[in-house]
């Protein structure tokens, strides 16, 4: 048996993958396109200095002199 024939797949097998793998490219793009416009919705950082709010202290600030 020819190398060729055992690995072809029959007509049916190949029409089957193709529109499997065109609704898989699809799904692909429809993520990709949601996803940059919920990313294009989010809003941008502040651009001016923020107060430290909840950071972390530094060594010595509650410190009794």
């Amino acid at each position: 048996m020819n190398t060729s024939v055992v690995l072809a797949a029959g007509t049916g097998a190949s029409w089957f993958f193709t529109i499997v793998g065109v609704l898989i490219v699809i799904a692909l793009l429809v993520l990709l396109w949601t996803s940059r416009r919920r990313l294009a919705r989010r809003p941008n950082p502040p651009q001016t200095r923020q107060p430290r709010a909840g950071s972390w202290k530094r060594p010595g600030d509650d410190d009794p002199v």
